[in-house]
């Protein structure tokens, strides 16, 4: 078997499943070095660390729980712990870019798939006399498994973002830390017990996946709710038109917007198109997190991104609303 053999086929999956999560965040993309660093967290440092941390427990693991607890114990509390410390990260450390539920399950989603990718990669090279069975159910039966079980750390991390109550979060994250990690072990032990096993499992987290999709899809309703409430504002006082308006809510119509300015005046002015649609949604997401009395943003902040947005304005030559209300 040649070496390319294993890693194409456990990267052209997590390619695929990664556009999806990309497009699935609609409004407001998360910056691509966080996005890079959380991916490669999953694909190697938290790889590393679990092997090695798996290797010293499982032996004794073994003698304490009885057989199989190193794959059905062990294995799934380290991995998820070690998964969830850079969404703890993120959430602490790069807080404005962590809007709500829908950033937590991209980045946990995004740190599984790095996971998953990696660990693949090992499976295929030590099974590659069986690499069609394994790829199949590795990347496509429960090719999403790791995503699932991290988006719930990170479902948690966004219900309390805003929460002003600490012991609220001191609880939640716990517990979904815990859920995590009983889910994974679940899974780890039905796909022991043969193909009704496989079938159970594959149920139960394929279930999962499909709330996580739908949480998915509340969570961008809010999220367009918020545009829709501080855009509104800026209409009125006359920094955005109408046209601009209705764009920056409908992101067929921004995608439409920002090929034509590829396609008929160049890269550049594709790349201004495309900061002016971002800063408006920033402006927007910063207004909420303000209004929600989060101290890690201030009206200043609010001033710069209105400033920034006049500036790329005048470089698109775009004239300011004829169509707004007077401030």
């Amino acid at each position: 078997m040649h070496i390319l053999t294993p890693l194409v086929a456990a990267f052209v999956p997590t390619a695929l499943y990664t556009l999806l999560l990309w497009w699935l965040d609609r409004y407001e993309k998360e910056p691509l070095n966080l996005l890079v660093v959380t991916f490669v967290w999953g694909a190697i440092p938290a790889l590393v660390l679990a092997l090695m941390a798996e290797l010293v427990v499982a032996a004794r693991a073994v003698d304490l729980l009885g057989p199989g607890s190193d794959t059905t114990v062990v294995a799934p509390v380290v991995e998820e712990l070690l998964k969830a410390l850079v969404l703890i990260g993120i959430f602490l450390f790069a807080r404005r870019e962590f809007n709500g539920v829908l950033d937590g399950i991209i980045y946990g989603a995004l740190v599984g798939f790095g996971f998953a990718m990696s660990e693949n990669i090992l499976y295929f090279m030590r099974y590659h006399d069986q690499l069609v069975t394994v790829w199949l159910l590795r990347s496509v039966l429960f090719g999403l498994n790791h995503a699932f079980f991290t988006s719930i750390v990170g479902i948690a991390l966004g219900l309390v973002r805003y929460e002003r109550r600490r012991w609220v979060g001191y609880v939640a994250i716990p517990i979904a830390l815990w859920l995590a990690m009983l889910l994974h072990g679940l899974h780890n032990t039905s796909t022991q017990l043969g193909p009704l096993g496989l079938c159970l499992a594959w149920i139960v987290n394929s279930g999962g996946v499909m709330i996580v999709l739908a949480t998915v899809v509340l969570s961008q309703r809010h999220e367009l709710s918020w545009l829709n409430a501080e855009l509104d504002e800026e209409l009125t006082r006359g920094l955005i038109s109408v046209e601009q308006y209705e764009r920056v809510l409908n992101p067929p119509l921004r995608s439409k917007a920002e090929a034509q300015a590829l396609l008929m005046q160049g890269w550049l002015h594709f790349r201004r198109t495309r900061r002016f649609h971002h800063l408006l949604t920033e402006l927007a997401f910063v207004k909420h997190q303000l209004r929600q009395g989060d101290h890690y943003c201030c009206e200043e902040d609010v001033d710069a991104l209105r400033s920034a947005v006049v500036a790329v304005r005048r470089l698109l030559n775009e004239p300011d609303s004829h169509h707004a209300l007077p401030s």
